[in-house]
């Protein structure tokens, strides 16, 4: 990403603005960093206007990296890409670290760093051991970290020593995608081998829940774990975390109000926050016909 981003290149068939990219390899040594590197060079135009820059060490958040940041930002105005591998070196351990609140609250000091900037942080950190059906929930963590993103890549390997992998990305405002990858031990990098269509309709089925859900009673409040639960009991077999169900309606308000005429919002109290669902009812009177004309009031 960064290679693609230096030299305005593409990552897939995906086409980059080109910039200068600051790569953290906070797991890395310089020997380990050079020979990736080595690797790769054959992608890298070292005569390109903008450059890659790197580091293997940082300060912590809340400790300087904000302020190691906003240096380098404002020396490298034409940055585009941020990435900081991994996330958890440059995080403050406590106690609330891994709980929603701190996790929630370290995605906010990272989002402030780059405000009123048009580029991109990467931040990468590591999936859970356990399998799940949503990709969302193999995010190692809490819920608030992928709650106050923008966006979230899930990479999942089909086997630990293979080289196939599924790669899953949700955004907030943007399309979603999954896409079948390979990794190319020669060149270092992940290589494009398909887009995956799903098969099944789960948009629509969540669709349909919501309609079977407002049938029943005309408005419905709740949080997005207390809504999963009430359309799993319309159908068992649905199943959906919260934090994607938060997501779908987010994205998707303006189609269900068109489309099924239900409308669509979220609040929230000092301690949770909820969903409010209500169908759009149109109530129309009749006036008395007159010379075969029949007005409608709405």
């Amino acid at each position: 990403m960064c290679s693609a981003v230096s030299i305005g290149g593409s990552l897939w068939q995906y086409s980059a603005s080109q910039g200068d990219a600051l790569y953290l390899a906070l797991e890395d040594n310089h020997k380990c960093l050079q020979e990736r590197l080595n690797k790769v060079s054959t992608n890298c135009d070292l005569d390109s206007p903008a450059d890659t820059h790197f580091a293997t060490a940082v300060h912590k958040l809340g400790n300087g990296l904000a302020e190691q940041l906003t240096e380098f930002l404002d020396a490298h105005s034409q940055t585009k890409l941020i990435v900081i591998d991994t996330m958890q070196y440059i995080r403050n351990t406590g106690k609330f670290t891994g709980t929603y609140a701190g996790d929630y609250h370290d995605m906010d000091a990272l989002r402030e760093i780059i405000a009123d900037r048009k580029l991109t942080l990467l931040l990468i950190t590591h999936t859970r051991k356990t399998g799940d059906a949503d990709p969302l929930n193999l995010i190692s963590g809490s819920t608030g970290l992928a709650g106050a993103v923008d966006g979230v890549f899930i990479l999942e390997k089909g086997k630990r020593i293979g080289s196939s992998a599924r790669l899953t990305i949700a955004n907030r405002d943007t399309e979603s995608h999954q896409f079948e990858l390979r990794f190319d031990n020669l060149n270092c990098r992940w290589q494009f081998v398909a887009e995956i269509v799903g098969e099944d309709n789960a948009e629509e089925t969540l669709y349909e829940l919501l309609n079977l859900l407002l049938d029943e009673t005309q408005t419905w409040s709740g949080t997005a774990t207390h809504l999963c639960a009430a359309l799993s009991v319309l159908d068992p077999t649905f199943s959906v975390s919260p934090i994607t169900l938060s997501r779908t309606l987010k994205s998707h308000a303006e189609y269900l109000r068109t489309r099924y005429a239900i409308e669509v919002k979220f609040t929230r109290s000092k301690s949770a926050r909820f969903i409010e669902l209500s169908r759009d009812v149109i109530e129309v009177e009749y006036e008395t016909a007159t010379e075969g004309t029949l007005a409608l009031v709405g």
